[in-house]
């Protein structure tokens, strides 16, 4: 499936996020519903740019809260408004 992002929104991957099976080794009982505090800010891999002001594989900084996670028929696509970009990373 397929999606594509209009009116300034951005398809986004969660690339740099830790997997939850490394939570799962703790030696600590944890509540079932326990979910780690989440940082401010996250990196983002762009998947998705309708004006072509970013690239596919760009690395983005934006505010966790801003990321909405949409599902259609169990695929789970990430988007972000375009003016919430708050960094681009480079290798250089």
């Amino acid at each position: 499936m397929k999606l594509s992002p209009k009116n300034g929104w951005i398809q986004v991957k969660l690339a740099f996020d830790k997997k939850e099976e490394e939570y799962e080794k703790s030696l600590v009982v944890l509540p079932e519903d326990y979910k780690p505090m989440e940082k401010p800010y996250k990196a983002v891999s762009i998947e998705s740019d309708p004006n072509k002001k970013y690239k596919y594989g760009d690395i983005a900084i934006v505010p966790t809260h801003i990321i909405r996670e949409v599902e259609i028929r169990d695929n789970k696509f990430y988007l972000i408004e375009s003016n919430h970009i708050m960094a681009v990373v480079s290798a250089e």
